[in-house]
């Protein structure tokens, strides 16, 4: 499994998870329909995600996205998925 952590501050008024183009979570709310992606924490100071059972086809650019005052700022993160994920 792999955690995907973006820090934000009391500034944030929306926060969004991304994989390439394509909404993950927005806020509290899930847009994806893949079962192994779950919201770990959306709080104060932290908004973060999990994939369960990584594998190579979750490889690729993640992006957090974050409203404050009005500025629009993103945080991107590569996921390099290697060998097999046994657990």
């Amino acid at each position: 499994m792999e955690h995907l952590r973006c820090s934000v501050d009391n500034r944030v008024t929306r926060v969004a998870w991304l994989n390439r183009s394509s909404i993950l979570y927005a806020g509290n709310d899930k847009w994806c329909l893949d079962p192994r992606v779950v919201l770990l924490a959306n709080t104060k100071t932290q908004y973060s995600i999990q994939i369960q059972d990584v594998d190579v086809y979750d490889e690729g650019p993640y992006t957090c996205s974050v409203q404050t005052d009005n500025h629009p700022k993103t945080a991107r993160v590569h996921l390099i998925v290697q060998g097999n994920q046994a657990n």
